[in-house]
């Protein structure tokens, strides 16, 4: 059946328990109280479920993993013409994730023995959905929760490239604001009203760094001082990026080409662009 129907129909009721039936009709008829609906049933299964080989074994997943996927997710790209870069690369020591303009590499164990793909879209679920067990067959990674609930996701073993140099920045310490946190935060209404990964437009120059967020309805500008004298330059990165690595990190490396931030398990990098002068709403 066409689950995005089911799906919004189910969110909408608040019946606790719902009867489920094959009416005479051949659909998939649900009731409650004083309410009903019906799904039309496809007469043919298209998903080769029986080609999902069958996890043996589990093993607890490590507590830093659904966030490490969380934060790499914001790094893959959604150009299906470069497969990689849509993937999320699983090693055993580290989650990383690369756009060809950015980053991101979360040290740890991540309970597999060999490197994988998978594609970004296929994790993205993994965290709201509260996966705490994990299991690897030859070409799948099995994510399950304490309610039972299995998520599969294909895995390849397609050879990642090694992105250590590009980690390995040399620059000036650059102070991260106090307050970028909630700015982003902020920035972040209007740049997720759009279709598409929203993106905040990061602007450094003059001892200020600018945030814009811009979508369909408006946009939100906001400046802050930061300790900065080099040439003008930006980048667009993820709101949700930027509100975690400006809370959980005060300082940054920057230098004419890119900016790294790093904290803990974690490491970023992204590729800067000079600026011109600009006017109206990003000045």
């Amino acid at each position: 059946i066409q689950a995005n129907n089911l799906v919004a129909i189910l969110e909408k009721l608040n019946d606790p328990e719902l009867m489920v039936q094959e009416n005479d009709r051949g659909e998939l008829e649900f009731k409650g109280k004083r309410k009903a609906f019906g799904i039309t049933k496809d007469a043919e299964i298209f998903l080769p479920v029986d080609k999902v080989e069958q996890p043996k074994t589990w093993s607890t997943l490590p507590k830093e993993f659904t966030e490490a996927v969380g934060l790499v997710q914001h790094c893959v790209s959604t150009d299906e013409s470069r497969f990689l870069l849509t993937c999320v690369h699983i090693h055993p020591d580290y989650i990383e994730a690369c756009d060809n303009l950015q980053i991101m590499r979360c040290q740890v164990k991540t309970g597999v023995k060999n490197p994988i793909l998978v594609r970004g879209s296929s994790l993205a679920n993994i965290t709201s959905l509260g996966m705490d067990e994990m299991s690897a067959t030859k070409s799948w990674i099995h994510f399950r929760n304490h309610d039972g609930l299995v998520l599969s996701c294909r895995s390849y073993a397609e050879e990642y490239p090694d992105l250590t140099a590009q980690l390995d920045v040399e620059g000036s310490d650059i102070v991260i604001p106090k307050g970028l946190k909630e700015a982003s935060e902020r920035a972040a209404v209007f740049a997720t009203d759009k279709s598409g990964d929203p993106q905040v437009s990061v602007r450094i120059a003059e001892g200020r760094v600018r945030l814009l967020g811009e979508g369909l309805t408006g946009w939100y500008r906001e400046v802050k001082k930061v300790s900065y004298d080099g040439p003008p330059i930006n980048f667009l990165i993820h709101p949700e990026l930027l509100q975690y690595i400006s809370e959980k990190y005060s300082e940054a490396k920057i230098n004419s080409d890119k900016l790294k931030a790093e904290g803990g398990h974690w490491t970023y990098v992204t590729v800067l662009g000079r600026v011109a002068e600009e006017g109206g709403k990003d000045e």
